[in-house]
């Protein structure tokens, strides 16, 4: 793994930044929340993209950890709940906001954006990541989208990128919030390249020598091999036969009458979570399907702003980092108890 010592001296930095070579370089550097996104770290992201994006002396944008373990374990909610227990509605609109302009300025940027997702990623990791035009994963790499576990649902834009994966996968992945690995991201469409965590160095400074695209994806080329079978690949019919329709209660019930070990697992996973969070999930996937991803995260910003106002979602930060009792008490507790019309009030704009 590249670590900042590789590179650097050791910094206090959120985000450690530099010119390599023909490479804009940003290193996340939040160990101890495991890179989790602050809002002064997508405020300085957004500022490198900016002033990269006419310099000519940059020809692409690399994005990596120095966390041997982690490359980004999503936004900073901990800081949204601080910020709700403060009253402080300003901070909980600019943190979303600014970091989903952010994920639509990757998608937008005009030079190939490389991220080393050598570790786990999850929701806001993604978002920094996915939208981007090269994904570089690894045997240490864990992808994953867990917020109906927390009472939110797949924001950052992931609705753009589910409803594009093979068959049912994207509704998987929304709903249970699996950890999927290299293999799988490659197969399911979230990764372009597979290489070797000790390779990491090398495909680094072979990138940073480049002096064209045409070069650089000479180097990426080497990675871009046949995939392997991989999990989401063996249980593809599976997945396509049970969550293929439109209401959770389907879900749960395909799952139930197929009488499968796995398929028992993951109705068990469904039942823990949140059952707004699972109702909203599934209606959002479902509706953004074909928008473009500024459509998807203009609803995400809308949605994100009525859950802040909601209960589940601070329950769910409370179980999983506050009290750790993990044991949310989710408020309806039940499927049934999620009405339709409770579900189209997040589709509506706030007042």
């Amino acid at each position: 793994m590249m670590t900042s010592a590789s590179f650097y001296s050791v910094e206090e930095k959120e985000i450690i930044s530099k010119q390599d070579g023909h490479a804009g370089v940003m290193m996340l550097n939040r160990p101890k929340a495991l890179n989790a996104l602050s809002l002064s770290m997508i405020r300085e992201i957004t500022r490198l993209l900016v002033s990269w994006k006419d310099d000519t002396q940059i020809h692409c944008v690399m994005l990596m950890s120095t966390h041997d373990k982690a490359f980004c374990a999503g936004g900073d909610i901990r800081s949204v709940y601080d910020a709700r227990l403060k009253g402080d509605e300003d901070y909980i609109c600019s943190i979303f906001q600014e970091e989903y302009l952010l994920n639509y300025m990757i998608q937008m940027f005009p030079k190939p954006y490389i991220s080393f997702i050598d570790g786990l990623s999850m929701g806001g990791g993604l978002g920094i990541s996915i939208h981007g035009s090269h994904r570089l994963v690894t045997e240490k790499t864990g992808m994953a989208m867990p917020e109906t576990a927390i009472g939110f649902f797949p924001d950052i834009g992931a609705n753009f990128f589910l409803n594009r994966c093979p068959g049912e996968i994207g509704t998987y992945l929304a709903l249970l919030g699996s950890t999927i690995a290299a293999e799988d991201c490659l197969y399911a469409g979230l990764a372009t390249h597979r290489l070797a965590s000790q390779e990491m160095m090398q495909t680094y400074q072979e990138l940073t020598c480049t002096k064209s695209i045409d070069e650089m994806n000479d180097v990426l080329q080497n990675y871009a091999g046949g995939q392997s079978d991989c999990f989401l690949q063996n249980y593809r019919n599976l997945i396509d036969e049970c969550f293929s329709f439109n209401t959770v209660e389907e879900i749960m019930e395909a799952l139930f009458d197929a009488k499968n070990p796995v398929a028992d697992q993951w109705l068990e996973e469904l039942e823990k979570k949140s059952p707004t969070s699972l109702k909203l999930a599934l209606a959002l996937l479902r509706h953004t399907k074909g928008r473009t991803l500024k459509e998807v995260l203009t609803l995400d910003f809308q949605v994100s702003q009525h859950c802040a106002e909601g209960h589940d979602f601070y329950e769910g930060i409370r179980a999983l980092l506050i009290d750790k009792d993990k044991n949310p008490r989710w408020n309806p507790a039940r499927l049934e108890d999620v009405t339709p019309q409770a579900i189209e009030k997040y589709f509506q704009p706030r007042k």
